[in-house]
């Protein structure tokens, strides 16, 4: 996994993307600092943090970095020494993930003075500042574990960067267009039951051709999961009030940042979710890395 790590890394500074990357990312990040903390007289860093145009940023940054990952190595056929060396799937994918991990954590530790910038103009929530630096760090790197699957997926980096793009995007509206859905309890009951359909149909898809009646688990999963939300309906139907909107919520990285960091305080659950995040999307990327070796 080292290997890999120092191999990755190095190609990030062997070219001009990792200093791009971190140029841009440490201007654009600086220049709102001093936007919203020093002009604006705002003790708190993570009140630029949860900017937009940092969200922006984060969007068409991260797909740049993360597009050649693995669709490179698909794509010139690389990915078949990877394959064959004595290591495992895990281990290529850590070692690719934390190289793309230290580029980005780069500009973050810069970050780092910020707060004590700002003790120079009075008192500051340093413990709260710190927080939300990690914070950021972390729905940082949710969003590369996002980009490392979907380069995972596919052998052309241009359709990898607009998808992570895409999913980006649409994680940071999910935020907004919450309102649009009802908050009534039967139309949560039927969207959770969609939902099930839908993981199910996946399931079926990516399990086909590895697993033996894979048709019929998916099926059963569909069955058993919609007998679940009917049953709790009757039960206790007010449980589903807003419950909709609240899993929409809880999907945006972006609006989990905010939820968690913007209060000015330190929350366990705020790190458990974002390791949470990572940890999937890395599982699923290692997911689709198996499934090819082994097709």
């Amino acid at each position: 996994m080292l290997a890999i790590y120092k191999k990755e890394l190095r190609t990030y500074f062997t070219t001009m993307t990792g200093y791009a990357f971190i140029a841009f990312f440490s201007l654009v990040s600086g220049f709102v600092f001093y936007y919203m903390n020093v002009e604006g007289s705002s003790a708190f860093v993570g009140y630029f943090l949860r900017y937009s145009y940092i969200s922006v940023i984060m969007m068409v940054l991260v797909p740049v970095l993360t597009m050649k990952i693995f669709a490179d190595e698909r794509h010139s056929k690389t990915d078949q020494m990877l394959f064959t060396a004595p290591v495992t799937v895990g281990k290529i994918v850590m070692g690719k993930y934390l190289a793309v991990a230290t580029v980005f954590s780069i500009p973050v530790a810069v970050m780092l003075t910020y707060p004590l910038i700002m003790m120079d103009y009075g008192d500051t929530p340093v413990g709260a500042n710190y927080a939300a630096i990690a914070g950021f760090w972390l729905m940082g790197l949710a969003l590369f574990a996002i980009g490392c699957f979907v380069s995972s997926i596919t052998e052309n980096q241009i359709i990898s960067a607009v998808v992570t793009f895409a999913i980006l995007l649409f994680l940071f509206l999910l935020q907004y267009i919450t309102g649009i859905f009802s908050t009534d309890a039967l139309v949560s009951a039927i969207a959770i039951c969609v939902f099930v359909i839908l993981f199910a149909v996946i399931y079926w898809l990516v399990a086909r051709k590895t697993v033996d009646k894979a048709a019929i688990y998916a099926v059963i999963i569909a069955l058993a999961g919609i007998a679940v939300v009917v049953a709790l309906y009757f039960i206790n139907s007010s449980m589903f009030d807003g419950l909709l909107q609240n899993i929409m919520l809880r999907c945006s990285v972006y609006y989990m940042f905010t939820y968690y960091f913007s209060a000015e305080v330190i929350d366990i659950g705020s790190f458990v979710y974002f390791i949470s995040v990572i940890g999937f999307f890395l599982f699923l990327t290692v997911q689709s890395i198996q499934k090819r070796r082994w097709s």
